[in-house]
């Protein structure tokens, strides 16, 4: 849940209209808002567990500045197609904690020549694991987020899964996770903090987690004529 924080958005003021310029960045407005709004409406409307095919519409959030809330500032959250939810859920993918992943489990020889730390997921359940993995088929307690990677909330797979000497490849533990209320969320991408992002490729094992923030937020901030358009900086409004 985000505290204090907005959302991806756009302002509707008269400089809208004035010139060919701006109502390109209108559009553009327009087509990244609706992006966003789109994402946040398929989010969790069937289910993915075990599924073969993978999610096209995964979304990265990725904070504004304007965010001062420590949890979520500079993060980047992937949004989870999970299904018959009441809350949205996501998982910030760029905040490793300091505990191995092998602290947690000590008697994994799957673990044992590896240094990977868990990551922290969001501020609700922090008991809570999920796991992210290759896989070369899918398995019934896991949902399918793209190539071969898939995602387990199960615990005793995910216990099974670390503890098997035969896992190989990428894998990131995280604990805990983001939710919103879905009018909570469409309403702050209607006053805006996040900006977003199509997710892809292995970012998710990404471990430049220092930089990766920086990085799909240069990608994803639009051109100076729409970023003048964005709301301001709830901060710079109150002259603070």
């Amino acid at each position: 849940m985000v505290h204090g924080s907005k959302t991806l958005g756009f302002s509707a003021s008269g400089s809208w209209f004035r010139g060919r310029q701006a109502c390109t960045s209108l559009a553009l407005g327009r087509a990244a808002l609706l992006l966003l709004l789109c994402v946040l409406w398929e989010v969790g409307q069937k289910p993915g567990f075990g599924q073969e095919k993978p999610n096209s519409k995964l979304l990265f959030l990725v904070a504004r500045q304007s965010i001062q809330d420590p949890t979520f500032e500079r993060s980047v959250v992937l949004l989870l197609p999970l299904s018959g939810e009441p809350l949205i859920v996501g998982l910030i993918v760029n905040k490793p904690t300091r505990v191995p992943v092998l602290k947690l489990f000590p008697q994994s020889a799957a673990l044992r020549d590896r240094s990977e730390n868990a990551y922290m997921g969001g501020p609700v359940d922090l008991a809570t694991p999920a796991l992210v993995f290759h896989a070369v088929k899918a398995p019934k307690q896991a949902m399918l987020l793209y190539d071969d990677v898939y995602l387990s909330f199960d615990p005793k797979f995910i216990s099974k899964r670390l503890q098997d000497p035969k896992s190989s490849g990428d894998l990131r533990l995280f604990l805990g996770r983001a939710q919103w209320a879905p009018e909570q969320l469409q309403g702050e991408a209607l006053e805006g903090s996040w900006y977003s992002l199509r997710a892809e490729g292995e970012v998710i094992f990404d471990r430049d987690s220092d930089h990766l923030w920086k990085r799909l937020h240069d990608r994803a901030r639009p051109s100076s004529s729409v970023e003048n358009h964005l709301p301001e900086d709830p901060q710079t409004r109150a002259g603070l």
